[in-house]
């Protein structure tokens, strides 16, 4: 019997190898993503089975495309893009013909390179209002921060405010299973998770994550960029880690493309049409062209990819990236090599100490071919940088919630502000001085003789990248 036993279950492995294997090279990935599958299932066969239905599944992914159209039936309706005198921008032509977006004028844009900044701002904004509070985030800690955050939400919604807080179900699990938003839901506040793991309906999706951060007041002031809600974000006052970040606060007509990207999300996730609560627009004044990009899997070409993969192969000068996770696909990783090679000072800033550490070897292996072909690697020492920053020929600038990384290309939904201003290249230009200042330069000669089990483990975390 013993026999018979062992028998069926290595025929049921042998089969189940052999569909999953065949399911994967039918499918559209990516050859190292493809590649990555294969050996999971291979080896782990009953784990990578299911593991792929849960996390590699592109019937998964028509699912989410197909929900996510029919939420765009809802618009904005008494919304207008203003007309406006496009800026002579070389790159601003070339992002509006690869993702089909018109450019918008916004006013009053501030850099904000910290989250105390961007916490001291937002919560003045957030008790300032008087209508209504949009907030989207990938993560919402329980801890100071968050409780203040809750607890300000809640005295505004008694006082009548409309709050709407959209957080994601894997980043912010906590808020589902503690409880810790009844003082808000009780007053009136509306909260929801995005595609939560708990709900047996939304768990086949949970490979697709909301890692937007967004947040509007009145449908006047907008804030974006890459700073969650957290003590982590503050650094020092609160961990021993050092911890950079930053965000970008504006006004103006693009705030109303902001909010229709909110609803779509909250459409997504509850079926709820907040569009007749949001504010009714009309064209007004700006002083900053910018092209608000969002993107995620609902999209049959992911437009932060292609813009990025757009703009580094029309570099001429410069490309200075800011990210916490490096861990590219091949056309991103040629299209950063080529600019190094045809003169384009090409420099990335990473963290010395990150909060993933496997995804951080995964970046790591990537080094020794980025070193050759001329690019230059900085590491802030024992420091995690969080900012998602990316400057082009002092002329291109991208802030938001978009990693250099597989997931946020494919996976996540994101959005990142592109600003077309030398006002605010130069702002940008003087907080990379910074980051520079707290930085190490890698050395070549010291990455190509790290040892043997070094380059294994890596290797390991960068066959695994796109499943992390």
């Amino acid at each position: 019997m013993k026999i018979i036993i062992e028998l069926l279950l290595q025929y049921t492995s042998l089969i189940i190898t052999m569909v999953f294997v065949l399911i994967i090279l039918s499918g559209r990935k990516e050859a190292r993503a493809t590649l990555a599958w294969l050996l999971f299932v291979i080896f782990f066969p009953y784990l990578g089975a299911i593991a792929y239905l849960i996390f590699g599944n592109y019937k998964l992914k028509r699912i989410v495309e197909k929900k996510r159209r029919e939420s765009r039936k809802i618009h904005l309706t008494q919304y207008h893009s203003c007309i406006l005198e496009y800026e002579k921008n070389r790159f601003g032509k070339l992002v509006e013909k690869v993702t089909g977006l018109e450019p918008f004028l916004i006013k009053d844009l501030e850099l904000l390179p910290s989250a105390i900044e961007k916490y001291s701002k937002l919560f003045q904004d957030i008790n300032s209002a008087q209508k209504y509070i949009l907030l989207e985030y990938y993560v919402f800690r329980q801890d100071d921060v968050g409780k203040f955050l809750v607890k300000l939400l809640t005295k505004k919604a008694r006082e009548g405010v409309k709050i709407y807080l959209l957080y994601d179900g894997i980043g912010a699990i906590g808020l589902s299973i503690r409880k810790i938003l009844d003082p808000l839901v009780n007053a009136g506040g509306k909260c929801a998770a995005f595609l939560s793991p708990l709900n047996l309906k939304t768990f086949s999706r949970v490979n697709f994550r909301n890692h937007r951060k967004i947040a509007i007041i009145d449908g006047e002031i907008c804030y974006t960029g890459g700073i969650n809600i957290g003590n982590e974000y503050i650094g020092d006052l609160f961990n021993k880690q050092k911890w950079y970040d930053a965000h970008i606060r504006f006004k103006g007509n693009g705030v109303g493309f902001v909010e229709e990207v909110f609803a779509e999300d909250w459409y997504f996730t509850t079926g709820e049409d907040i569009t007749p609560f949001l504010k009714k627009r009309e064209a007004e004044a700006g002083d900053t062209t910018v092209h608000i990009v969002p993107s995620g899997p609902d999209q049959e070409s992911p437009y932060i990819y292609d813009t990025l993969f757009t703009v580094f192969n029309k570099a001429e000068k410069s490309i200075e990236v800011v990210t916490p996770y490096l861990v590219p696909d091949a056309p991103i990783m040629e299209s950063l090599k080529n600019a190094a090679k045809r003169g384009v000072d090409v420099k990335l800033i990473l963290p010395g100490k990150n909060n993933h550490p496997m995804v951080a070897m995964a970046g790591r292996s990537y080094y020794e071919e980025l070193l050759l072909a001329g690019v230059k690697i900085f590491e802030m020492k024992d420091v995690m940088i969080h900012a998602k920053i990316i400057k082009v020929d002092d002329q291109w600038v991208t802030v938001g919630s978009a990693n250099l990384d597989i997931r946020s290309f494919r996976l996540n939904f994101e959005l990142n502000v592109i600003v077309y201003s030398s006002e605010f290249a130069y702002e940008v230009t003087k907080l990379f001085k910074y980051y520079l200042s707290l930085s190490k330069e890698i050395n070549y000669d010291k990455v190509a003789k790290r040892h043997f089990t070094v380059r294994i483990f890596e290797g390991v975390c960068r066959t695994l990248s796109p499943v992390l």
